[in-house]
């Protein structure tokens, strides 16, 4: 069994996203939602594979992350597990 290759057009975009590549995908996904990532490049107009656009959405772009430090209750949190659990 052949797996289909991640992107059918001509030259894959590799490296670092550009802001306007990010721009494409946010505004893609705000209209067409999270799915069918194998097709999501060619259709957003992207010269990546549908992983790589998977992969930013998921680790970069998603409104939902946090970023930042941990705040008093996550650290808490953390100590508290630690003196339960110890290293492992």
């Amino acid at each position: 069994m052949v797996k289909a290759k991640c992107y059918t057009g001509g030259k894959i975009n590799r490296g670092a996203w550009t802001a306007d590549e990010d721009e494409r995908l946010r505004e893609y996904l705000k209209v067409h939602g999270e799915k069918k990532w194998r097709s999501l490049p060619a259709r957003a107009g992207l010269n990546r594979c549908g992983k790589s656009c998977r992969l930013r959405w998921l680790n970069y772009l998603r409104p939902d992350i946090k970023r930042g430090n941990f705040s008093e209750d996550e650290d808490d949190l953390i100590i508290r597990l630690h003196n339960l659990l110890g290293n492992r």
